[in-house]
Parts: C-alpha cells; structure tokens; sequence
C-alpha cells in the first residue's frame, strides 16, 4: 500500500491514482484519478468511477494542484505531480524514456521527491531503442516468412500487443490476433492509434502470454517480446533510461518501487542520491 495525504498512488484508498491500465496497477476507490484512455483501457476488465485529466492540466487532490504528465509506458500511461505545502513530488508509475510508437512521449518535470519503478534497476539491463529493437523484430519476421513458416510473436496482450501491430502495419505486414488483443487495439484506435492490418489469416500471429507459456522453449518461428525476453523491444525503462529521467527530475530525495527496487536505490546512494526503497519507508512523513 503506498498513500500519501491520503491519496494511494497506484494503491487502494478513498481518493486513488492509477499510472495505467495494467491489472498489476488496478485500484478501489471512490474516485480513481487517471487519463481517458487509462479509463476505457481498465473498463475492459473492472468497473470503476474515474475521473479524468488530460496530462498538462492543473487540477486538485483535495487541498493539493495537481497535474498529470505522460509516462510512456503504454497509451495513456500517466505520471502524477502534486505540490504539497512542504515539498513537490512526481509519482512516475511505470515509465519509458524514449518514445513508443503507440504511446504518448514521456515528459519529466523537476520535483523535490522522485517515487520511481526501478523494474530494470540494476545495470545489466541495458535494452536497444525501441527503433534498433523494431529492426531486429522486422529481420525476424522477413526471415521467418522466407523459410515459408509463420512468425508467432508473444507480448502481454494489452500495451506491448498494439506496439507489435503498429509496427508490422507500418512494415507491411498483416497479423491475426486473439479477441482480446483486438478488443484493447479498439480502444487504442478511439484515441488516435490506427491498425490497418488485423486480418483473419493475417501474416504474421499476435499472441498473449496465456495462450500459451513460451517461457520453456522457444521455435525457430516464435519470439517472445519483452524485457526479459528474446527480444528486448520494452515498454519499462532499462537501467540507463531511469538515470537518465532521475537527472531531468533532480530531486532531493529519491523513492524507488516495484522489481529491483533496494539494488537500484543502493546504487543511487553511490552515485550520490538520498535515495532508498519505498518498502523501508514506513511512516510517509520521512517523504517531507
């Protein structure tokens, strides 16, 4: 549970934030704050009130201004700021540095406490672009296609799914999907994102993880995409993305969540940070 002032960032309270539509980040609130396509995403899967912002525009939290920014994570993915009376904080969610295709640009303003992911936060984790990554997973398809085989890609199915159908629709190459990844990319297409290719017998085959576990083995003629599998196209920022934003935002104090959290606050600390993992965090007042 994180709440601060009352509000749960990405946890249940009276008042709540939700980052994004991922379930892993689902909330229970009387009032979910979050972007529209944050709310028509979710209503796919779970009712809720939401009230909506676009990201930019000022608004209140109670007593507090508030304003939501882009993450880059997935469509409508949102980071929130909030100026309290004793220090400014920026909530990331989960967040990209570079650009997706399918997702609004992150934006990173300054902020006295940085709350941030810390999925990849351990040096190891070192992605290509999301362009170089593109690359690699066009090479695979044209390859597999010219053995005459069909290329079967695996990606959460909500997010990452619509990512690999905008690229093969920009390369030219049609895909058959599953009822659910076609019911998220519906959404995607209400807010601007366009799919041209989702055929029947299309070329190419878009998976979810539950249709089947690739984790065991992969054929020659499937790819499992995402950060931790053979191709590194992610939607999480990787170790040198997170620097990159903890610089842009230079806050006093750093809070890290979520996978490597304690490793990446630690080597934070070492870069010169005030920086520690959110779970030793046990009474919000140290975030003053």
């Amino acid at each position: 549970m994180m709440i601060i002032k009352g509000i749960g960032l990405d946890s249940s309270s009276k008042i709540a934030f939700q980052s994004h539509a991922h379930s892993d980040h689902f909330v229970s609130a009387d009032i979910i704050i979050s972007t529209r396509p944050t709310k028509f995403l979710s209503h796919l899967k779970k009712a809720g009130f939401y009230k909506t912002y676009s990201f930019e525009r000022s608004f209140y939290v109670g007593d507090y201004k508030a304003k939501l920014y882009p993450a880059g994570h997935m469509l409508g993915s949102a980071q929130l700021y909030i100026k309290f009376d004793e220090f400014s904080l920026l909530y990331t969610g989960d967040v990209k540095w570079f650009k997706l295709r399918t997702a609004e640009k992150s934006e990173f303003r300054k902020a006295d406490v940085l709350i941030i992911e810390a999925t990849y936060g351990l040096p190891m984790y070192n992605f290509p672009t999301p362009k170089e990554a593109e690359k690699k997973l066009i090479a695979f398809v044209e390859e597999v296609l010219d053995r005459k085989k069909v290329p079967t890609l695996y990606a959460n199915q909500m997010g990452k799914a619509q990512e690999l159908l905008k690229i093969l629709d920009i390369h030219g190459y049609s895909a058959r999907v599953s009822n659910g990844i076609r019911k998220v990319a519906k959404v995607y297409e209400k807010f601007g994102v366009k799919f041209n290719n989702i055929e029947e017998d299309g070329e190419v085959v878009v998976r979810g993880f539950k249709t089947k576990k690739p984790f065991d083995a992969i054929h020659p003629s499937e790819l499992f995409v995402s950060g931790f599998g053979n191709l590194k196209l992610s939607n999480h920022a990787d170790f040198w993305e997170l620097v990159k934003i903890i610089e842009k935002v230079s806050p006093e104090k750093i809070y890290t969540r979520y996978g490597h959290a304690r490793e990446f606050a630690q080597i934070l600390g070492g870069l010169g940070y005030d920086a520690r993992p959110l779970e030793e965090v046990l009474f919000f007042g140290e975030l003053i």
